[in-house]
This record gives C-alpha cells, sequence and structure tokens, in this order.
C-alpha cells in the first residue's frame, strides 16, 4: 500500500500561491478551493513551503490583525516534510502522527506530485482492511 495508489483515487490537483503574496491571498484561495492547505512556491514552481489554516490562526494570535497584510512566507511552515509515491501509507501515517501534521506533499525530485492528507491516509487504510475482511471473510465460506 503506498502513497502512490492514493494519488491514482483522489488525483493529483494541488494548489499553490507564491512567497510574497499576502496571508489574505492565501486564506482568500483555501476557502474557495475548500482546502486546508496551499502549497507556497517560488515562480519556477519549486516547492518552498506550505501554508496551511493552523498557520493563519497562530500567525493571528501573533501579529493580530496585521497577519492579513504579510507575506505568505512569514508564517508558512518550511522547511517542508515531504513524502515520495513508493513510501508506504503506514509510514507517512507514522509521520503524520509524531510530527502532528495533517498534510504532505507528493514529490519526485522538485515535481510536486500531489498532496496527502492524514485523511486520504486513513480512508485508504480502513478501504484495504474492508477488503482484507471481505476477503478472508469469503475464504472462511469456502471452506
Amino acid at each position: 500500500m503506498s502513497v502512490e495508489a492514493i494519488l491514482k483515487t483522489k488525483g493529483s490537483n494541488v494548489f499553490t500561491i507564491r512567497p510574497e503574496h499576502s496571508v489574505t491571498d492565501a486564506a482568500a484561495l483555501m476557502a474557495a478551493k475548500k482546502v486546508g492547505v496551499a502549497m507556497v512556491c517560488d515562480a519556477k514552481g519549486r516547492l518552498q513551503g506550505v501554508i496551511s489554516e493552523r498557520d493563519i490562526v497562530t500567525g493571528i494570535t501573533q501579529y493580530g490583525k496585521g497577519l492579513l497584510d504579510m507575506p505568505v512566507r512569514n508564517i508558512m511552515s518550511s522547511p517542508v516534510v515531504t513524502c515520495s509515491p513508493a513510501d508506504a501509507v503506514k509510514s507517512i501515517l507514522e509521520i503524520m502522527t509524531k510530527r502532528r501534521i495533517r498534510h504532505l506533499p507528493v514529490v519526485d525530485g522538485e515535481d510536486i506530485l500531489g498532496i496527502v492528507s492524514i485523511g486520504d491516509a486513513v480512508n485508504y487504510r480502513l478501504t484495504q482492511s474492508e477488503m482484507e475482511k471481505a476477503v478472508l471473510r469469503d475464504f472462511a465460506v469456502a471452506r
């Protein structure tokens, strides 16, 4: 069970924002796309960080209303914890739990292939467990 299987199911859509854009721009993007995180990429599309709803809430407590006009680079999470398409779902769940993060960009070198949330990973594991249970039940009934 690899991250690649999750991306095949959910797709590889990612939403990006530039480091110099405002936090208001990031919040508007996330609200419009109904996502909890955006990848922060430079002009060449290279991953520089991620900005999440949590980063914005933490920023408000630190900077107050002034945060909204600040550039994303001031509050983005960086360096970014990433995974590869070949990583096992179990291993990324462990990373997310230990690091207390909910999203992992999936990268191959400098190429961004998608993003996996903890919900995606848990859902995939549950689906796989249900399929295994059904196979074992069918096997037991056939005997």
